[in-house]
């Protein structure tokens, strides 16, 4: 799990990155008070008042719908991609 947080609130903010300091990264899904500038929103997706162990909960579950969703994509366009190669083999094959 690789999690950014970008919260309008300093304390919000500051107990995020304690909570989830494991697994901040640059490249993460986005955390954040404010729907405008989040993936994950607290209060929406997230529930308050929250502990460190209902919070890694609540991300777990979160992230493990996008990873499904994210692996059935790659999957759809890893099969796009062979099919369009095999269409463009046989096409230009028989010229």
């Amino acid at each position: 799990m690789k999690v950014r947080i970008n919260c309008d609130s300093p304390l919000l903010q500051e107990s995020l990155e304690i909570f989830l300091k494991d697994f901040l990264s640059k490249d993460g899904v986005i955390i954040s008070d404010n729907a405008k500038k989040g993936d994950i929103i607290i209060g929406r997706d997230i529930k308050k008042p929250f502990t460190k162990t209902s919070l890694l909960l609540q991300l777990e579950k979160l992230l493990h719908k996008e990873t499904s969703f994210d692996e059935a994509l790659d999957n759809l366009i890893d099969e796009f991609s062979k099919n369009l190669k095999k269409l463009i083999k046989e096409y230009y094959g028989k010229r």
